[in-house]
């Protein structure tokens, strides 16, 4: 399989295509980190590559794996993080002059969760400076670029996380939504990201927006990738006090479930005619087959 092919499988793809040994943790990796290297000096998308970081977990993945030691659908998945997530011993930046040289001493406990599945870390991800506002024009790192048009904006404030899926440079990624920061760039780069339940992931160790709106969530190309990383990182956790402490369903049983039943609510006097200006007919006669 060539390297694009590797870098642009779903995490269930690529789960099975690691047990059915077609290609190793490795070869993941390095066909993320050579798609990285290629192509992102156009989008942007990466404050911190941590390409050594995620070559020693690949090879770990890989040898934990041959010996049968199988933590999941997750292990030997190389991923990406919005860059207000701590990570130990890695620069956290948030985009900004301010954090350009803050280097935790500790991981956030959604990075903890995805290090005991046994991911692969690649790469910290560009956003909005304090995943607020649009793009800034004083900030030390460029803004993301849209791998679709990149004379267009990706979204915020999960920017970098939209365009490294959307561009195949990681399989997963972990966005940060408060007002619409993980559904706006997965909207304008055509991938899935979903806003959980307030509650329902642990915000220790994300720099904060907002304590009460703020909610971290997953980026993916496929609704059962997003199951998957959210099935990874949700749970009670005592070090945030906003935690739900309730069980986890099977997420990804779940969506056998269909929706049959399921209330959804589309808020048309707020949104269909903001500013009196309406909606472009196409995009509302797209949205209104969809629903």
């Amino acid at each position: 399989m060539a390297p694009t092919e590797l870098s642009y499988l779903s995490i269930t793809a690529a789960a099975n295509g690691l047990r059915r040994k077609e290609f190793s943790p490795v070869e993941l990796a390095q066909a993320c980190l050579e798609r990285i290297e290629s192509i992102d000096g156009k989008l942007h998308s990466f404050i911190t590559v941590t390409a050594d970081l995620a070559l020693e977990q690949a090879r770990n993945a890989e040898q934990e794996l041959r010996v049968g030691t199988d933590k999941g659908p997750l292990h030997g998945i190389p991923i990406a993080l919005k860059d207000l997530y701590a990570t130990k011993n890695i620069r956290t930046t948030c985009h900004s002059a301010v954090l350009q040289d803050w280097v935790p001493d500790h991981d956030a406990a959604t990075v903890t969760k995805l290090r005991e599945a046994g991911t692969i870390l690649l790469d910290k991800l560009g956003m909005h400076e304090f995943a607020f506002g649009g793009p800034s024009v004083d900030a030390p790192f460029p803004a993301v670029r849209n791998p679709w048009n990149t004379a267009h904006i990706p979204g915020g404030s999960s920017s970098g996380s939209g365009a490294a899926l959307a561009a195949g440079l990681c399989v997963g990624s972990l966005g940060s939504d408060t007002g619409g920061s993980i559904r706006t760039p997965s909207s304008h780069c055509e991938v899935v990201g979903m806003k959980p339940t307030y509650g329902r992931v642990s915000r220790y160790g994300v720099v904060p927006l907002s304590w009460s709106l703020d909610h971290a969530g997953p980026m993916s190309r496929s609704v059962e990738d997003c199951a998957i990383l959210l099935q990874a990182i949700a749970g009670y956790d005592l070090k945030d006090p906003a935690s739900a402490n309730v069980p986890v369903p099977d997420l990804r049983a779940e969506l056998k479930n269909g929706i049959k039943g399921l209330r959804v609510g589309v808020p048309r006097a707020n949104w269909f005619n903001e500013n009196n200006k309406g909606t472009d007919s196409e995009t509302e006669a797209i949205f209104n087959d969809a629903a």
